[in-house]
């Protein structure tokens, strides 16, 4: 659990800029594979989140020859995402009471 929480929580500043955004897309990418397509409910943005991912498993493939501003954005997109789901399931128990 503490590795874990340090492997989410790492801001990699041991890494020269270019390199700490290669850590950033890697993690997005397990961020990626682990996030439920239906509590995102929206395959557009699902989509798109993916191109701007390099996909380990298939590097070669097309879509995966993603700009570093466009891996930039993924990476500032991933982290935000994930803040605002876990607001949304916040607001949704919050609510639930009612």
């Amino acid at each position: 659990m503490v590795v874990e929480e340090r492997r989410r929580r790492d801001r990699f500043l041991e890494l020269n800029l270019n390199d700490r955004l290669w850590a950033n897309m890697i993690r997005a990418h397990y961020n990626l594979l682990a996030l439920d397509k239906e509590t995102l409910n929206n395959p557009v943005l699902y989509n798109l989140l993916k191109a701007g991912v390099l996909d380990w498993e298939k590097p070669n493939e097309r879509l995966n020859q993603s700009t570093q501003a466009i891996r930039l954005s993924t990476a500032i997109d991933m982290r935000m995402l994930a803040k605002h789901l876990q607001l949304e399931v916040k607001v949704r128990a919050a609510f639930s009471c009612y």
